[in-house]
């Protein structure tokens, strides 16, 4: 079998571990109930605990990048994929915060550390020319079909086994086996020297203090930050719709979850292919970006428009439904800009670093934030305007990040002409 087919079975593998490894730093966005009841934290300790991950997140994703570039993708990827299984098992024993906290850290060393940068470059080394959309988007889209049928298998389960602690454990327990188990089988059968990306890969282009000079000048790179930094926070707030819902529309912790795993998997097995195809015809996704976080300012305003009335949660899964079709699109189109405008390939896991550690920063700090909003809003007797001012802020955040789409078109064209100038020189 030749590499070009045999890739997809690499793909299937690791988008598999993918999607299950997410699973346990950001379970409150699934299970946001069962977490809660589980270990009988309140919406601040919640918060405090997402952002110990997004402390880590912040110290690790540019050593993260730097360690891409330097290390082998196989190792880095099979380091997350196992060892963030391991870790997840200790969320079996129930651990008081103190410990929560400290295994929430840990995980930036497994999810950011070694697993960010290497699965982009990873994957843009398997793409051929003109396909970096179809392949990101094929695999974001099995990863939710992954995802899609783990929930739907997990979700049940915690339900028949009584909605408890065991139960609880149980969920926690299938998650760990879907990390592990695929993570295994790619370990073994994938060959690093088999990628034609690893053999033809460019030697003049090694990472080094003065690349790295150059790549902080690089006006793409900073465009790229501040546009992940404003369409990031709208992804952050779409946990927060599972308690708006149970309190203004009626919707029970069952319903919560399925709408739930649909908005987290399904969404993304159907929309990022469709957005990969689109942005590899148009070859531009920026302007692919551009179109998604337009459709989050739809479902900002939808968000906050409609009445608390439980005949209309159907407004209000769909608002929420279409902010992740925005968050789908532009994690999946992020970096493709790096090989629309021609950056070489060596600096990939670098650029992904610097982007990742500033554009998703408001992991430190968020979910403190939101957390403390939802409470203050709870003793002032008046929950729903602590709703209203997280989705105010993700309509902000959506509006500036559509007008930074148009600075983005704009400069990775030029970083493009630049370096075609460039190599036409050499």
């Amino acid at each position: 079998m030749d590499f070009k087919k045999k890739r997809w079975i690499y793909i299937i593998l690791c988008a598999i571990s993918y999607s299950a490894v997410w699973t346990f730093p950001y379970m409150i966005e699934t299970y946001y109930i069962p977490v809660q009841e589980a270990f009988g934290f309140t919406d601040s300790q919640i918060g405090f605990m997402m952002s110990m991950f997004g402390i880590s997140s912040a110290l690790l994703y540019f050593p993260g990048g730097i360690l891409a570039d330097k290390m082998s993708v196989k190792t880095l990827l099979c380091i997350s994929f196992i060892g963030t299984g391991a870790l997840g098992a200790t969320i079996l024993f129930i651990p008081p915060l103190s410990v929560m906290l400290v295994i929430q850290f840990c995980f930036g060393l497994t999810l950011v550390l070694t697993l960010w940068a290497a699965i982009i470059k990873f994957l843009r080394m398997l793409a051929g020319e003109g396909e970096l959309g179809k392949i990101y988007g094929w695999f974001f889209a099995i990863s939710g079909m992954a995802g899609a049928l783990m929930g739907f298998i997990a979700t049940p389960l915690y339900a028949a086994l009584g909605e408890n602690v065991t139960a609880f454990k149980a969920l926690v327990l299938f998650y760990v086996l879907c990390t592990t188990i695929p993570g295994i089988v790619f370990a073994f059968t994938f060959k690093e020297k088999d990628m034609p990306q690893m053999a033809s890969s460019s030697k003049k282009h090694k990472l080094t203090m003065q690349s790295l000079k150059e790549i902080f000048k690089m006006p793409l790179v900073w465009v790229l930050v501040f546009f992940v930094y404003f369409s990031f926070i709208p992804k952050s707030a779409m946990t927060y719709f599972q308690g708006y819902m149970e309190m203004n529309f009626g919707a029970t912790a069952a319903m919560i979850s399925i709408i739930a795993i649909i908005r987290v998997q399904v969404i993304r097995l159907i929309i990022n292919p469709v957005a990969g195809a689109i942005t590899d015809k148009i070859r531009s996704a920026s302007k692919m970006m551009g179109i998604a976080v337009f459709l989050g300012i739809i479902a900002g305003v939808i968000t906050l428009a409609v009445p608390h009335d439980p005949a209309l949660l159907g407004l209000i899964v769909t608002a929420l439904f279409i902010f992740s079709i925005m968050y789908n699109i532009t994690l999946s189109q992020t970096y493709i800009p790096l090989s629309e405008a021609k950056i070489p390939m060596e600096y990939t896991g670098t650029i992904t670093g610097i982007v990742a550690v500033l554009g998703y920063s408001s992991d430190i700090y968020y979910y403190i934030i939101a957390g403390k909003i939802l409470d203050k809003a709870n003793a002032a007797g008046n929950p729903s305007q602590g709703y209203n001012t997280i989705f105010t802020i993700s309509l902000v955040c959506s509006i500036i990040a559509f007008l930074l789409s148009f600075v983005l078109i704009k400069v990775t064209k030029s970083t493009r002409a630049k370096n075609e100038a460039l190599e036409a020189k050499n």
